[in-house]
């Protein structure tokens, strides 16, 4: 019998979670005539769901795809992210 996933619990203390900087993630996107959601999930090949939640802090992507959105702006992940406190996952 395999375990069951817990995805609701608290993250380990002292965990941190890779945050997008909507504000300079927004002026990068208007830079490139990029006005949408919708448009920036497209440029980064993901899904606009997914976007929306690296927007709202609901999801961090992965290192490969964090990568991919800051060379996509022409920018670096360090200026795209901010590490927080991790908390309760949503």
């Amino acid at each position: 019998m395999e375990a069951t996933l817990k995805n609701d619990a608290a993250l380990p203390e002292g965990d941190r979670v890779a945050r997008l900087r909507v504000d300079e993630y927004d002026v990068l996107l208007a830079r490139k005539g990029i006005r949408t959601v919708v448009a920036a999930a497209e440029l980064h090949g993901i899904h606009r769901a997914t976007l929306f939640d690296y927007r709202s802090g609901a999801a961090s992507p992965n290192l490969t795809t964090a990568m991919r959105m800051a060379a996509d702006l022409d920018t670096t992940v360090e200026e795209l992210f901010e590490l927080q406190q991790g908390g309760e996952r949503g």
